[in-house]
């Protein structure tokens, strides 16, 4: 096999829209998560329903069938499709060209999988680019069942499903109710018959969540059959939603042309093979699939991939809105103008949020309530608010964002709510039953496995920098409004306080990640170099290049930075096992793509003046290399959450990452400012 088609095969593909829904599967189109699917449906708080697992497709020509689909079984594979598949793309969307065996231009088959925007359908459209008119047979493998969920097995035996068949002018639709949790699906074929009929896939194996843990296996129903014929050259589109479909057609006609502009791969067949050459013009050299600007429009579209209910998805498929996640991501995406509307929209959610100084950490989703778990992300809150009134330069915006930013500073420094204290000298200090209140926040049995009690780095110069941010917001608004009032001095004054304590965390030519007290803690992990990377700078610029040299030497990899250095006894280099094992490898040693955007920014500030722009630029460029050229090859359609802390490096955790890719789309739009790239 080539090096393009195994590495396809390990990453998975990505379609969203604006509701929080999603489609997401591997490169061979074998499910391998409980998450796999065609549909998983989403509401407005991110409650999402698992609908359409896949397709069992049956082509038939001359009495020869070939399957296209393959299920995952405890003991094998079957049926075998994914040996029929000739070549996989990932963007601008998820396309498979299918062949007989051996792979042929006699017999060809373009499978391509798109979602609408704005409601919860996913459109599955078939072409037949080969010689033969060819017959079409197929049955939708639904799950019906809550997202996190499996149907048990032997389970769909005694579910009762209310299905109806309906023919309106032009197409087919068709519907089924679960009765037993009153879950629905609906889908419409444009043309064809659809029949009545009762299968169920007894068993299914999802072998990633067996090796984490969970239970992985699940049965699906097949509740229709669905059948065409098409010509050379000719197409067909099965659509499926969580809501009636009330004209086929126009719903094509509108996804198609959600992707009408994207660049596609250059090797992607458009026209019917013609004179046998079509899979001679293939590429299985692991070349670029994708020339620069191409590169960036698609980059650009993953990015947006998260946006949906006005907020930010911080992961695909285990997360909804989380609001530190949301404003890094904000942060990338105030580098394009088109996005300020957008990014207002955003804050201003999280305005009406506050919740005695705080804004949320998590949103509520799935029946869960908001919780507000932290500290940063309110701190990321407020110098966002800086950063998009400079791109606004609005007299009432100003206005509004300072007396926001006014009352979260004056509680922050009031608390009585939260368990963390502004000290003495300024320093936000997390008590114990709070450790887990930074971004390192994952926790066993209610205990951290990273505690950051005291005080860290990276919250304190984030309340530094919300400071600087207020101070300059209240500066701009006075400069177009003379009669304002000043800044409130208790502010400024703690300000000036808190740049003074952060000194105490120098210790032997580099900075503790926290206070215990006033001694500073030295451990080596990616939270100073987080504090280093904001907009306002503490130290002088010799600390940020210690800090920066050491980190690139223990920290950095190709695929972001690690939470832990390998050199430290704790240090987990995989990224494995149970819930509890993971647990203890999430901020130990695993490799974090977000933190290539705060690690670029320290080398720019560490840099700037020091080196040349060009030396500055091909540095920036050879940290985000791998990322860049695994999409320019379409081996990844997004960005994974973590990788392993040792090669060889594994993607792990949710495959689409919403800071991670934010990452990159932030390196990538420095770097146009310092020059044409390519």
């Amino acid at each position: 096999m080539n090096n393009y088609f195994m590495e396809t095969h390990h990453h998975e593909w990505i379609l969203t829209n604006r509701c929080g829904a999603y489609a997401l599967g591997t490169g061979n189109l074998i499910n391998q998560r409980k998450y796999h699917g065609l549909l998983i449906s989403s509401d407005s708080h991110f409650n999402r329903v698992h609908l359409v697992a896949g397709i069992e497709e049956r082509v038939e020509w001359r009495g020869e069938i070939i399957h296209l689909d393959s299920n995952n079984y405890s003991n094998c594979i079957y049926p075998e499709g994914f040996l029929h598949l000739v070549k996989p793309w990932l963007r601008p969307y998820p396309a498979f060209l299918y062949s007989a065996l051996p792979h042929q231009n006699d017999i060809l088959i373009l499978k391509e999988i798109m979602m609408d925007e704005t409601t919860n359908t996913t459109m599955v459209k078939y072409t037949n680019l080969g010689h033969h008119r060819l017959h079409f047979e197929f049955h939708p493998k639904f799950s019906l069942t809550r997202h996190h969920e499996l149907n048990q097995p032997g389970t769909l035996d005694f579910s009762r499903f209310d299905a109806q068949i309906e023919e309106r002018e032009g197409f087919i639709r068709y519907s089924a109710r679960r009765q037993d949790n009153n879950i629905s699906v609906y889908g419409a074929i444009l043309q064809g018959e659809v029949i009545p009929n009762r299968y169920v896939y007894y068993n299914v194996f999802y072998p990633w969540e067996v090796m984490s843990g969970y239970p992985g296996i699940g049965d699906q129903v097949s509740l229709f059959q669905l059948g065409f014929d098409l010509k050379i050259g000719q197409s067909n589109c099965l659509l499926f939603s969580d809501a009636p479909i009330e004209d086929a057609t126009a719903m094509v006609r509108r996804i198609e042309a959600r992707y009408a502009e994207l660049p596609k791969p250059l090797d992607y067949p458009l026209q019917p093979d013609q004179d046998d050459t079509l899979l001679n013009q293939l590429d299985y050299n692991d070349n670029f699939q994708f020339k620069f600007p191409d590169y960036l429009t698609v980059l650009e579209f993953a990015l947006t991939d998260f946006l949906a209910n006005d907020d930010i998805v911080a992961g695909y498929p285990f997360y909804g809105a989380w609001g530190r996640d949301t404003m890094v991501v904000l942060n990338a995406m105030l580098h394009n103008p088109k996005y300020t509307e957008t990014v207002e929209k955003i804050l201003n959610k999280y305005s009406g949020q506050i919740k005695n100084g705080l804004i949320p950490n998590m949103l509520a989703e799935s029946g869960r309530e908001a919780n507000y778990d932290s500290v940063d992300a309110t701190l990321w809150f407020i110098i966002l608010l800086w950063k998009l009134g400079k791109r606004k330069q609005s007299q009432d915006y100003w206005k509004d964002a300072i007396a926001i930013s006014e009352d979260i500073l004056i509680s922050i420094i009031n608390n009585f709510t939260y368990p963390f204290d502004v000290r003495r000298d300024g320093l936000i200090e997390l008590h114990e039953e709070f450790a887990h209140g930074t971004w390192m926040d994952v926790r066993i049995d209610g205990r951290p496995i990273t505690p950051r009690s005291g005080a860290p780095i990276e919250i304190n110069a984030l309340w530094y920098n919300a400071l600087c941010s207020y101070e300059a917001m209240c500066l701009s608004y006075k400069e177009k409004y003379p009669k304002a009032n000043p800044p409130q001095p208790q502010l400024l004054e703690m300000k000036d306080r808190v740049l003074a304590a952060m000194a105490k965390f120098r210790k032997d030519g580099y900075l503790g990640d926290r206070l215990k007290g006033d001694e500073p803690v030295i451990e080596i992990r990616p939270n100073v170099v987080i504090a280093l990377s904001l907009p306002w700078p503490i130290y002088p610029q010799d600390v940020l290049q210690q800090v920066l040299e050491r980190s690139f030497g223990e920290l950095y990899t190709n695929y972001g930075l690690r939470t832990l250095t390998p050199k430290d006894m704790r240090f987990r280099k995989k990224y494995y096992g149970t819930q509890r094992e993971r647990d203890m490898s999430y901020h130990n040693g695993s490799v974090w793509a977000w933190l290539l955007g705060p690690f670029c920014g320290l080398y720019v500030r560490a840099y700037k003046g020091v080196k040349p722009d060009k030396e500055i630029k091909e540095s920036l460029t050879s940290f985000i290399q791998t990322f860049r050229q695994s999409f320019m090859k379409g081996h990844i359609a997004s960005i994974a959450e973590i990788w392993d802390g040792d090669a060889p490096h594994f993607p792990k955790g949710a495959p689409a990452q919403a800071w991670s890719v934010a990452a990159l789309y932030n390196v990538e739009t420095y770097l146009l400012t310092l020059g044409d790239e390519q």
